[in-house]
């Protein structure tokens, strides 16, 4: 809508030289400076966040050497030999298990909080040095024709 509305009011503003300078200062230069760069960074943060709550990795550091699901067998009375030897090595299995998944679960919260910055690094040096490349790109096109 606002789209619209804007492109209505194109040949009018164009017409007033003095009025498209003033919005242009007043309205889209703070925009591109300010408004959107604080827009992409709370955006970086908030998709850190959810990141990180998704994957804790303070949480699975903590967790790390519990079983896995909390699959774990009592352990009987030492003389009962076959049935402790036998829980002991679940136990330890399930840990075991609880371990490398925790590890490789921490490994892609890390991987994936890494990409993230990068993603919205690219994004905001982006935002910066896209208006530069259209510029040069619009002189090019200019001077060809």
């Amino acid at each position: 809508m606002y789209f619209l509305r804007a492109i209505a009011g194109l040949p009018a503003a164009l017409k007033r030289p003095a009025f498209l300078m003033q919005v242009i200062a007043t309205d889209f230069v703070p925009w591109v400076l300010w408004q959107e760069p604080l827009h992409i960074l709370r955006a970086y943060g908030e998709y850190a966040k959810a990141c990180s709550e998704i994957l804790s990795v303070p949480f699975l550091l903590k967790t790390l050497l519990s079983p896995w699901k909390g699959i774990a067998e009592e352990m009987p009375n030492a003389l009962q030999w076959d049935k402790f030897l036998q829980a002991f090595f679940v136990n330890l299995v399930t840990r075991m298990i609880g371990m490398v998944i925790r590890l490789l679960a921490i490994i892609l919260s890390l991987v994936l909080q890494i990409l993230l910055l990068a993603v919205f690094a690219i994004l905001f040096v982006g935002w910066f040095v896209f208006p530069l490349i259209a510029l040069g790109v619009l002189a090019v096109i200019f001077i060809l024709v």
